[in-house]
């Protein structure tokens, strides 16, 4: 894999903690850019969306494996709670207990945070190779992507978006 020296160093750090510093469409296009095209093909693949099956790089497919195990076990403590008998998915026991801590949990802004970092550290965990190859690119890309998300919530805005489907609801039943 090639090495982008100049690219990545000139990219600001990313913390689940700070705001983000660039924007994942400003990366990409900066990425465009800087990187061969080969390099930036398998870059698309990097993707928040695990669900794609294109992607071939160990790092991506970890990182799809990874979600897909933590999304499934998540659905399937879900189920459980809501009572759906008879779901049953092959759910990988080492996150059974990290599920159940996330769903218990009373607040879901807090638990879809929880599962973002996660994501997040996971990722970072990952982060062992050179901090100038296209893999360490396809990390900052995915982590970006994990960041925007975790700052896209506005609980002003999602209170707003409640109260008003609250009332369509309330109104359907009355009216």
């Amino acid at each position: 894999m090639a090495e982008y020296y100049y690219f990545a160093a000139s990219l600001p750090m990313l913390r689940t903690d700070k705001d983000i510093p660039i924007s994942y469409p400003e990366f990409m296009e900066k990425a465009a850019e800087q990187l061969s095209k080969r390099d930036y093909e398998n870059l698309t693949f990097a993707v928040f969306d695990h669900k794609d099956d294109k992607a071939t790089l160990p790092i991506v497919k970890e990182w799809q494996d990874f979600a897909y195990r933590l999304d499934n076990a998540l659905s399937s403590v879900r189920a459980e709670h809501l009572g759906f008998s008879g779901y049953s998915r092959n759910v990988d026991k080492s996150f059974e207990s990290i599920a159940r801590d996330i769903v218990e949990n009373k607040d879901p802004l807090e638990g879809e945070k929880a599962v973002l970092s996660l994501y997040f550290d996971f990722l970072t965990s990952r982060e062992n190779g050179s901090p100038f190859s296209s893999e360490a690119l396809m990390i900052y890309a995915l982590k970006l992507q994990i960041l925007e998300r975790m700052n896209a919530f506005d609980e002003e805005k999602g209170r707003a978006e409640f109260d008003r489907l609250y009332e369509a609801i309330e109104g359907n039943i009355k009216g």
